[in-house]
């Protein structure tokens, strides 16, 4: 799930820590100079772990097959995304429709500000409308909707939290079922790369939005890879709210930068704040010393990629198939089917000497195979 920064306040600025940790690393090239004259970095575990996730993913059925057009005649599925002004959102949002449309369904994309009154007043519509099933998209966390997510129970409307939580990442109560996302393992593949990058002299910084339920699951493992592969490289975490990162990320990470000369690689959770990143190291004089390596794949940052030389590497989701599983589970779910465990939802890295399989300029879901539509339509019963 990425982010675009929403433009506005909420609580702010970013507790800052420091820790060291680990990570797992493929073949990289970028910067060095930083955490320590010596390293007692296992490359060759981190860049195992990098070259795993370097080739086109295939499908595997989430759970068995159904007949999607017969069990959602009539049904409506509504979604409320945590800020529709977010690009990932919208080509998300999307990809759900067509499907729906595919299928002869109602779907409902509840455009939204982001802010906790727009998703409030978001449950309150589909409750009202009495959708067959609701979900909360990419980061809406349900703890913060308890009169609502109460409201939706007793309307007997399911609530599915997608794009949210990590596979192993315990989940709201209250909601009817999730669509989890490795979110845990992108962390760790960003750490690896900035180990293996700098031959196990990392200093990075850490940003992190804790107002998005999956962030500081990732944060976590970004540091528990760091501690396990590479205890000699330097680790500080901050906090930037997704709704101040248009106002706040410069500032912030150019302090940073200025503060510690030595630090070489930024890790932002989420790929869509590097475009605010990326002049915070132009600022600092940084720029050709200090790289990025973040997750989503989101086509504006694989162009990033492709034009400059401050991103290094990109944990890709491919959208279209987060689509599909997003919809295979709303359906499940809306149908009165059991819920699928997982949707085995893969990723794939980018980095300088692939990027352009994402297409010149980079498209959306594009890099990763097809493998997923023909599984999907098999799934579903069309052919």
């Amino acid at each position: 799930m990425l982010l675009v920064a929403a433009c506005g306040s909420t609580s702010a600025t970013g507790s800052n820590s420091t820790s060291s940790g680990s990570g797992s690393a493929s073949s990289a090239s970028g910067s060095s100079s930083g955490g320590g004259s010596t390293s007692s970095a296992n490359l060759s575990a981190v860049r195992s772990q990098l070259a795993a996730y370097s080739h086109l993913p295939t499908f595997k059925a989430p759970g068995p097959a159904f007949n999607a057009r017969k069990v959602m005649a009539g049904k409506t599925i509504f979604s409320i995304p945590v800020n529709s002004a977010d690009q990932f959102v919208q080509i998300l949002e999307q990809g759900n429709a067509a499907i729906a449309h595919q299928l002869g369904f109602k779907y409902v994309d509840y455009t939204n500000s982001g802010s906790l009154s727009s998703w409030v007043q978001g449950m309150q519509t589909a409750v009202n409308e009495k959708a067959n099933a609701i979900d909360l998209l990419s980061g809406i966390n349900p703890a913060q909707l308890g009169p609502q997510m109460a409201a939706a129970k007793s309307a007997h409307i399911p609530v599915i939290a997608s794009d949210a939580y990590d596979l192993n990442e315990p989940a709201a109560p209250g909601l009817s079922a999730v669509m989890d996302v490795p979110y845990a393992e992108a962390g760790r593949l960003m750490a690896a790369y900035a180990i293996s990058a700098t031959s196990g002299k990392a200093n990075v910084l850490v940003i992190g939005s804790n107002d998005v339920v999956s962030s500081p699951y990732m944060v976590n493992a970004i540091n528990g890879e760091f501690s396990k592969y590479c205890p000699t490289c330097k680790v500080k975490d901050i906090n930037i709210p997704v709704a101040d990162w248009a106002t706040q990320t410069q500032t912030q990470v150019e302090a940073d930068l200025n503060a510690d000369p030595g630090i070489n690689y930024i890790l932002p959770v989420y790929d869509s704040q590097s475009q605010f990143v990326v002049p915070a190291i132009t600022a600092a004089g940084r720029t050709g010393k200090v790289f990025i390596a973040t997750y989503d794949g989101t086509p504006f940052v694989l162009k990033m990629m492709q034009d400059g030389n401050t991103v290094k590497m990109d944990v890709g989701e491919d959208l279209n198939w987060i689509s599909y599983a997003v919809m295979d589970q709303d359906m499940r779910v809306a149908a009165g089917m059991k819920p699928s465990p997982n949707e085995n939802t893969p990723m794939m890295i980018f980095t300088k000497s692939n990027v352009n399989t994402a297409g010149v300029p980079p498209r959306n879901s594009t890099g990763y195979g097809s493998s997923y539509i023909a599984g999907y339509k098999k799934l579903w019963g069309l052919g």
